[in-house]
């Protein structure tokens, strides 16, 4: 069992019946009866916040033997906002929550082995392994989160496997980015069993009509040395066109999500995932409750994989980041109609994670840890960005990014966006659209502009970058942090 996810409805998931729920004389109980006698309970029914946040505790208690991370302050504090009509707080007690229930207790049938696989143990030929899921399982996984009745990962990670980090207020939680995030699941747990407009319900489609899938795809040590020595000696640079967006603040409005026909980056830890703050990348997840599951699924991102998620649906957009992080809209009543909304069964989500700078030395004189050892390069560049963008089909129409790998992980801007351009022409991508944001990115994003409309006008191979930026470790502090554009313009001959 050590690369599968065991769900609560496995029977191998005992624990003790604290609360005597089963009367039963046995020391261990199978956990799913008990989680069961607390959602289905007829002497202590769930009927409003205080009896859903008394189960919480309940299932916390009885599943691990202790509360989770104390109360539940801020997930009573957002339900009492969000339900704070009347008639939508009956509506969600007395036909959301029952539905909800149905779902979470239809595991046995939806996942009949009680286990999910691990995308990390095993590869097949093409150095892939994919999980692909209807809507209704997803759906009943998400519950299960929300619920926090997952029993612990079989592996170590630092990511979370339910969503208790939302429910608490904390120092280190960004309230604006939590209180979005919850708008987003309540928002899908209400829109899953209504119809689209003449077309089913999400929960009732086949995994022919929208299916979610999670893969895991890692690019071999011979295949980076063939690709360095080979391709990026003949790849022009110049064959992917540059598009650079600068807004105001960041938001994660459809526009800037890849589709159609795109993808977009995330820029993720190594344990991916979603948490209580408002980083690129538990924004992009935070949004999209069916991207949830896929904490459950593989390890921490090794050097050589990276992480695609297809076909979960955003509910909500979100704008600013960090503590400024706050709810946009909620997308699919405000935003889509039925056409744009089966538009996201195509959305695919690229997980790559950068190193972080500040925990793996610079091995030279230079300022900028990104371009030393020259394995830091080729790992950015081919094992993380090539191998996101690289699609097993068509290439994909564009790509969207942004400054991946530059906030906390302390990477050097200019050197990530020429590495992440020289992926996107070895993968063939038409177009690579960088999304800057803020006043402290404009300079930055006119300086990009103008050294990449430099490069069109010059027969430049992915090989010259790449070997310029090498060489820039023998220059020492003579090429300052922000002087990356000028170097490489004097090295490739269009200074």
């Amino acid at each position: 069992m050590a690369n599968r996810f065991i769900l609560p409805a496995s029977p191998v998931v005992r624990c003790q019946d604290r609360f005597d729920l089963l009367g039963s004389d046995e020391d261990q109980v199978p956990f799913w009866d008990l989680l069961t006698a607390i959602l289905t309970s007829k002497s202590d029914p769930i009927y409003d916040i205080a009896s859903f946040l008394d189960a919480l505790e309940t299932i916390a208690i009885s599943l691990r033997g202790s509360l989770l991370n104390g109360n539940y302050d801020a997930l009573h504090e957002f339900m009492t906002s969000y339900l704070q009509d009347e008639i939508h707080r009956d509506r969600f007690f007395t036909k959301t929550w029952p539905f909800l229930v149905d779902l979470a207790l239809e595991m046995p049938t939806l996942f009949p082995d009680g286990t999910l696989p691990c995308l990390s143990a095993a590869q097949n030929d093409n150095g892939m392994t994919t999980a692909t899921f209807s809507r209704r399982q997803i759906a009943c996984l998400v519950v299960h989160q929300f619920l926090c009745s997952l029993p612990s990962r079989p592996w170590d990670t630092e990511s979370f496997v339910d969503l208790r980090p939302w429910y608490t207020h904390s120092n280190t939680s960004h309230p604006g980015a939590v209180h979005a995030y919850l708008t987003a699941l309540f928002s899908y747990f209400e829109h899953l069993q209504q119809p689209i407009e003449g077309y089913k319900a999400r929960i009732e489609m086949s995994t022919d009509e929208w299916q979610i899938t999670f893969t895991i795809r890692s690019v071999g040590g011979n295949e980076a040395d063939q690709l360095l020595e080979n391709e990026a000696s003949s790849a022009d640079l110049a064959s992917t066109s540059i598009e650079i967006c600068h807004l105001e603040e960041s938001q994660t409005t459809p526009a800037y999500l890849g589709i159609p026909h795109g993808a977009c980056v995330i820029s993720a830890n190594k344990c991916f995932g979603y948490g209580p703050t408002g980083t690129q990348e538990e924004l992009h997840v935070g949004i999209s409750p069916e991207s949830y599951p896929a904490v459950l699924l593989a390890r921490p991102l090794s050097d050589d994989q990276i992480l695609i998620c297809q076909g979960a649906e955003p509910m909500v957009s979100i704008k600013g980041h960090g503590r400024d992080a706050r709810l946009d809209q909620i997308l699919p009543s405000s935003f889509c109609g039925p056409g744009d909304i089966y538009r996201w069964k195509d959305r695919t989500m690229l997980f790559m994670d950068a190193l972080e700078m500040d925990v793996i030395g610079a091995e030279s004189d230079s300022p900028i840890p990104d371009i030393y050892p020259p394995t830091r390069l080729s790992r950015e560049m081919i094992l993380k960005a090539y191998n996101s963008f690289r699609s097993v089909g068509q290439p994909y129409s564009y790509i969207v990014t942004g400054l991946w790998g530059c906030g906390t992980f302390g990477g050097n801007k200019y050197v990530k966006c020429l590495l992440q351009w020289c992926a996107a022409s070895l993968a063939q991508i038409p177009a690579l659209r960088f999304v800057f944001a803020g006043p402290e990115q404009q300079k930055f994003s006119e300086e990009f502009a103008r050294f990449a409309l430099r490069v069109i006008r010059k027969d430049v191979t992915i090989r010259q970058v790449f070997e310029a930026l090498v060489a820039m470790k023998d220059c020492g502090y003579e090429v300052s942090t922000d002087g990356v554009f000028d170097y490489m313009a004097d090295q490739l001959g269009f200074r």
